[in-house]
């Protein structure tokens, strides 16, 4: 009677390891379905992301493309800039020269005499007029390449 005890108090023993056991199983098989689900929505979110980075990075492609593009049409007006730039210093130092010799030239006509008679007067009013005219031309050459990049 003891044997059959220990069989029937094993056997019952057995049921309720099988039955704990089917429980544990069951929620395991719930949690790897959750898990399984949970992946393939991840893949989908994955797929939506890269595309949507792929987007991003093309459009900040073409507007490195197009900043590029912008700058160097810049880089052409900072050389005209500065060649404007060039022109007008040329300009000054020619009527600084100018200038310089037509003081020169006037204080020569002072010192050589005190009381200049009229045709020295002229004389000096036309080397001014001279001088004048020399750097109307030199403007104009040095504006005619400025006007062409126009």
């Amino acid at each position: 009677m003891l044997v059959q005890l220990s069989a029937v108090l094993a056997a019952t023993a057995f049921v309720f390891l099988v039955f704990y056991l089917i429980q544990t199983l069951k929620a395991l098989k719930l949690s790897l379905d959750q898990i399984t689900l949970t992946m393939g929505q991840m893949k989908d979110e994955v797929t939506q992301i890269s595309s949507e980075v792929q987007d991003v990075i093309l459009n900040t492609n073409e507007m490195a493309i197009d900043v590029r593009a912008k700058l160097a049409k810049l880089n052409h007006l900072f050389s005209s800039v500065n060649d404007v730039g060039q022109v007008i210093h040329e300009l000054t130092s020619s009527v600084k020269q100018s200038a310089t010799g037509f003081i020169d030239a006037v204080k020569q006509t002072r010192m050589t005499e005190e009381s200049p008679t009229l045709s020295q007067r002229w004389q000096t009013i036309l080397h001014g007029a001279a001088i004048s005219m020399e750097m109307w031309k030199k403007l104009k050459t040095k504006k005619s390449p400025i006007s062409s990049m126009e």
